[in-house]
């Protein structure tokens, strides 16, 4: 199994803000934030490890989520707008004749 990201995703050395890049995924930046409030929580009420572990691992799982929803959008819009290209004689909507 292959471990390695591939290099078009490895960090590069100057990136733009993280605010700046999550403009536009306002729900992801605003699970971030969640998360960095978790953190902080988790360290004012002086819980233990497992349950700052608890707390983190669930804020992660929905970071994951909607990171993945957002992905599966933006994918499913980007080959939507190829096809007309790829495929210029496919008809976008119509009753299949069978």
């Amino acid at each position: 199994m292959n471990d390695e990201l591939p290099k078009s995703t490895q960090p590069a050395t100057h990136h733009r803000p993280l605010e700046q890049r999550l403009a536009h995924r306002p729900e992801v930046l605003a699970r971030l934030h969640q998360l960095a409030d978790t953190l902080d929580e988790s360290v004012g009420d002086a819980c233990t490890a497992d349950q700052a572990e608890e707390r983190v691992c669930q804020q992660v799982r929905q970071l994951a989520q909607e990171v993945l929803t957002q992905w599966a959008q933006e994918a499913n819009a980007h080959t939507q707008s190829q096809v007309p290209t790829r495929h210029p004689t496919a008809i976008r909507h119509g009753k299949k004749n069978a």
